[in-house]
């Protein structure tokens, strides 16, 4: 792992560089964005994966998870921006993103800020902001169901750093966020120009599809599947998950 300080003048941000033996031309890094309570270890399968297929992996902890420090602060877009602030740290002008949960609405609004930057997306799960009144009742936010706590408990056992480095005051913070009707994030998803794949893990999440399916719709360029697993699919249904990335980011621009 590298740790980044003072990048966007906030804490350090922890960030680890795989390299891929034979790289493949032409093609940039792949940014892999976890989501809340995790770290990037979570993407250990997809990034054996994509450096064995000649992509270079760079993976973030950020802000308040695994080793990145914590923050006096957790607005999105200082999620947003920490990405930027590393994508700059480390002289990358662009990459193709994939992010999960949290991650995943990072990446949308990295890819919404700055176009150039993102090349090809997938997003896993990622929570669209209320649009109405009609959706604020709903009360979906970036947290898990008891049955995902359930799921994620083997996890926990196998490795608690992630969970024991989590700065836990941040849920409450990001949960009041995603309880303002925002109209204008699904206005501003028209400037997102990479071919993005929306990933939803069907009725077995506590984010209903109909949404992601509504925000792929709402992308210039989106494309959506359904893989029935639950809020982590890239942990429950991981061949499926590593075979939709690949294949969406194999794709030429």
């Amino acid at each position: 792992m590298r740790v980044l300080s003072g990048i966007n003048r906030g804490p350090d941000l922890a960030v680890r560089v795989a390299s891929a033996a034979d790289r493949a031309a032409g093609l940039p890094p792949v940014l892999l964005v976890h989501g809340m309570g995790g770290d990037h270890t979570t993407w250990r399968r997809l990034e054996g994966t994509l450096t064995g297929a000649g992509r270079e992996v760079i993976a973030v902890d950020l802000r308040g998870h695994g080793r990145s420090g914590r923050a006096d602060r957790y607005r999105l877009n200082d999620f947003r921006d920490d990405l930027a602030a590393v994508l700059d740290a480390l002289d990358v002008p662009a990459v193709d993103a994939v992010g999960h949960s949290l991650g995943a609405h990072s990446v949308l609004r990295l890819a919404m800020a700055q176009p150039e930057r993102v090349r090809r997306a997938v997003v896993e799960e990622p929570p669209p902001m209320p649009r109405d009144a009609a959706d604020l009742a709903e009360a979906i936010t970036p947290t898990s169901t008891l049955r995902e706590r359930v799921r994620g408990l083997g996890v926990l056992l196998a490795d608690p750093r992630p969970f024991l480095r989590f700065d836990r005051s941040m849920p409450e913070v990001v949960g009041l966020q995603f309880e303002q009707a925002d109209p204008a994030w699904w206005e501003g998803l028209r400037a997102v120009a990479a071919p993005t794949l929306v990933i939803s893990g069907g009725d077995r999440s506590f984010l209903p599809p109909r949404h992601l399916r509504s925000l792929a719709q709402a992308l210039p360029d989106g494309e959506f599947v359904t893989i029935e697993a639950g809020h982590s699919v890239h942990r429950e249904a991981p061949a499926a998950f590593v075979e939709s990335v690949v294949g969406h980011l194999s794709r030429p621009r």
